[in-house]
């Protein structure tokens, strides 16, 4: 089967116009943020890299809701940039708004749900595996939508024989993480134990067996994230009222 053809955004270098402005450190992984007319427009990401070794036929156009593709990619001397058009709220930034602040065992479901129908495309379309999944890798749009990010070092990375099982069971570590499982609590309701049972899957346990789950059989769609902007925002300005009382 040939390489997949690269898509006309893609580009060598920043084209005539670009306006970027770097940070140090970078901010949620982010390098350098795109602005026009005074609007971020494009986020850059980037690694160091051997050119000679590149696997540029593995960076393809990426088409799936739930994985954040590029909108342009730059490679620079040893440097490969990749520029995407949206950003959002990381689930590391959600964690850090405990104790004022923390997800229902709906949003979480929601949440894993849309990411292991990523890894769903990462592992069959795509053929590699993630790699090192943490709540920083993924993102919560202002429209809702669950997005996992980073695909780009995930496209440069050594294959790795056990990585897809890794990715997995990332998923199951990251729910312990956002349900706070590891918390003591005598009582659990229904969605509780069933929040539970998902978060302790097995090792061997694959990204279509996990969707079947009960736990992730929740009617709310990707549109109840909506509001976890405002709720963040309102959360760290009380969290920080509390902090400085």
């Amino acid at each position: 089967m040939a390489p997949p053809e690269l898509g006309s955004n893609r580009a060598a270098c920043p084209q005539e116009g670009q306006l970027f402005f770097g940070l140090n450190p970078p901010w949620n992984s982010v390098h350098a943020i795109e602005f026009k007319e005074g609007r971020p427009v494009g986020f850059v990401t980037h690694r160091k890299v051997e050119t000679k070794s590149l696997p540029l036929d593995r960076i393809r156009d990426i088409s799936h809701a739930n994985v954040l593709g590029f909108k342009e990619v730059f490679i620079l001397k040893d440097n490969i940039y990749f520029l995407q058009d949206q950003w959002g709220l990381t689930l590391n930034e959600i964690l850090q708004l405990s104790p004022v602040f923390m997800l229902s065992e709906v949003e979480v479901a929601v949440i894993c749900k849309a990411v292991l129908h990523a890894l769903v495309y990462i592992h069959e379309e795509m053929d590699i595996c993630y790699g090192n999944l943490t709540c920083s890798d993924i993102l919560i749009n202002e429209q809702g939508e669950v997005q996992v990010a980073g695909i780009g070092n995930s496209i440069l990375r050594k294959p790795n024989p056990l990585g897809k099982s890794r990715d997995i069971q990332a998923v199951c570590h990251i729910a312990r993480k956002l349900l706070r499982v590891e918390e003591a609590v005598d009582v659990r309701g229904t969605t509780g134990l069933l929040a539970e049972d998902f978060a302790g899957a097995p090792p061997t346990a694959t990204a279509k067996a996990l969707l079947q789950h009960p736990f992730l059989e929740v009617r709310a769609t990707q549109w109840c994230l909506r509001p976890l902007h405002i709720l963040c925002k309102i959360a760290r300005e009380r969290k920080y009222e509390l902090e400085n009382a």
